[in-house]
């Protein structure tokens, strides 16, 4: 079945089940078990695509006594995100690479990705299947005030350009500029969308959220959203970590400055600048994997995987990139929880605990990352 998907002016063809999968379905269609069937098998092709076209992945694979032959998905090489800071992988053509995104650099040296134009219409497709966790709104009936750049003035920091993919969903209003937040204009949008028939989605980073509030307390301003009002985070708190709040202070801070209904008005997601698809989090807060992803927990010292539940160094497969092989190992220490029914939102959950901290733990991927030189 071939079908035609319009996004932002550019027609692309979704005719492969991943494109049917990321573009046309919704979060609740499958059973667990079902979802690991299709992700074994979009993981696997999407191993063989980048094995078979890219001499780098190809050449780290036969290092790591990996030929195209793999048993399971555990088989399949991952690369340590450190390698994106030392050498500019891609699988598509360099005349095919739309952009060179980079992380925020907040550790000092940046990442570099670059994407042809189907992983960035795949990426937009996630941020669009993700906020259906959200909720189901047609673009007339909601609109978005982003404390952030349109993505026209991101200076290709990834996570800016991701937030700012929204607008391309929903009518869309960007109140910051070089980084310094225009508090009076996002309080007016805020308040005209509210005197129409129009649900509102703020969407920011953490801390610029967080200075919103602050300014609204300190200048007496009152916003009572009720039902009417979701708020969307992501990027963490990067180099204003020292004022980084915990879930729940940060939440009860926007319930109050707000007058919220309820918490799961409130929701984080997570993307990194080498993984091509964004995480939302569904009513419960919890951070959902799309099924085209395969995400573990591995034991930092040995790389194993370890139990459903247990804290380990987590690693992604994202077989929606097709400019660059998006396997990664992380430097995020983390919890992998696979959900069955009766839960009403089946699937693997992401909870991230930490940052690698010690010299230990980094020793594996460290030895990994010299195989490639």
């Amino acid at each position: 079945m071939e079908i035609q998907v319009t996004i932002a002016k550019n027609n692309i063809i979704a005719s492969s089940e991943i494109d049917d999968l990321i573009f046309m379905s919704s979060p609740k269609e499958w059973e667990f078990k079902e979802q690991q069937i299709i992700q074994d098998r979009l993981v696997r092709e999407a191993f063989h695509f980048h094995y078979n076209r890219n001499e780098t992945y190809r050449n780290y694979c036969i290092t790591q006594h990996v030929n195209e032959n793999i048993h399971n998905l555990d088989d399949i090489p991952v690369f340590p995100t450190s390698v994106f800071k030392q050498l500019k992988v891609h699988t598509a053509d360099e005349n095919e690479i739309e952009n060179w995104y980079t992380s925020s650099g907040t550790s000092g040296v940046k990442s570099y990705i670059g994407r042809d134009r189907l992983s960035i219409e795949r990426l937009l497709g996630s941020v669009n299947f993700g906020m259906k966790y959200v909720g189901d709104w047609f673009d007339h009936q909601m609109e978005l005030v982003n404390l952030g750049p349109d993505r026209f003035n991101t200076n290709n920091v990834w996570f800016k350009y991701v937030m700012s993919l929204v607008e391309l969903l929903y009518p869309t209003e960007f109140t910051v500029s070089d980084d310094k937040i225009n508090f009076e204009k996002t309080i007016d949008n805020l308040l005209r969308i509210y005197h129409t028939k129009k649900d509102i989605c703020l969407i920011g980073p953490p801390y610029f959220v967080y200075l919103l509030c602050q300014y609204m307390k300190e200048n007496r301003i009152e916003f009572n959203a009720g039902s009417r009002l979701y708020i969307i985070t992501g990027g963490g708190w990067k180099s204003n970590q020292s004022d980084s709040l915990n879930r729940d202070e940060f939440n009860q801070i926007l319930m109050n400055t707000f007058q919220l209904s309820d918490v799961n008005q409130i929701r984080d997601t997570f993307n990194q600048v080498e993984l091509n698809t964004c995480f939302f989090e569904d009513e419960y807060q919890r951070k959902h994997v799309p099924p085209w992803v395969y995400a573990r927990a591995l034991d930092p010292e040995t790389l194993e995987p370890v139990a459903d539940g247990e804290i380990g160094l987590l690693s992604y497969m994202d077989a929606s990139s097709t400019g660059y092989p998006a396997f990664i190992l992380t430097d995020d220490i983390g919890i992998i929880h696979n959900i069955t029914a009766p839960d009403p939102y089946p699937g693997t959950t992401i909870e991230i605990v930490r940052r690698l901290q010690t010299r230990a733990q980094k020793g594996c991927a460290l030895s990994m990352t010299t195989a490639m030189k």
